[in-house]
């Protein structure tokens, strides 16, 4: 592939050799025309599917939302940003609920919970289980509400729910892990689209102040 040079090392014995790959982008376009900003997208959207050599995270999808384990680096960094993107997504429907309640203190105090969850995200993102006990107990605490009414939480609400607890074990799991020795191979964390330092860049940032 014109552009791109695959730099093979082996480290150790034969029976403990370690291969590292590096890529260098030495030319504005590679064979396919992408620019090397698009291949490190591309890079970045593989590893996160699991489609990359690079990937290595114990879990499928599915398993990961509900009963996540963490075994190595990628497993921390998948379930940072999957627990970031469901705190994001929930903070998004807690607005809406409050925009469209008609009513100004309903649009107050779930915008306020919106903001709060956001901000809990970067904290889950950056591997910290009470930011992530602090998001499920507030929404909990939402939904009891209609149960106070005497009427049963929706089937949306109780699932979030779930995942949110789900989340906490994720984010408990990811602070706890250690790698096995130092120098271990990481997930690179992008810097190069909006998205990117959205999810990667700014929870390291605004976290640690909040």
């Amino acid at each position: 592939m014109s552009g791109v040079r695959f730099q093979f090392s082996a480290k150790g014995p034969l029976s403990g050799a370690a291969l590292s790959v590096s890529v260098r982008l030495q030319e504005k376009r590679n064979a396919n025309g992408l620019t090397p900003k698009a291949l490190r997208a591309k890079l970045a959207c593989m590893q996160t599917l699991g489609l990359s050599g690079e990937s290595k995270r114990s879990d499928g999808w599915l398993k990961s939302i509900f009963w996540p384990t963490v075994e190595n680096a990628w497993d921390v960094n998948y379930l940072g940003q999957q627990g970031f993107w469901i705190c994001l997504i929930i903070a998004v429907l807690q607005a809406l609920v409050g925009v469209f309640s008609g009513k100004p203190i309903f649009l107050v105090v779930y915008t306020t919970m919106a903001l709060v969850f956001v901000f809990g995200g970067m904290g889950v993102r950056e591997a910290n289980w009470p930011a992530a006990a602090m998001v499920f107990a507030i929404f909990f605490t939402d939904i009891l509400y209609p149960l106070a009414l005497g009427r049963f939480p929706g089937i949306l609400s109780i699932l979030a729910a779930g995942i949110l607890l789900s989340n906490v074990r994720a984010a408990f799991l990811a602070s706890e892990w250690r790698p096995a020795r130092e120098g271990e191979d990481r997930p690179t964390r992008f810097n190069e689209s909006f998205w990117d330092k959205f999810v990667d860049q700014w929870p390291a940032k605004v976290w640690p102040v909040v």
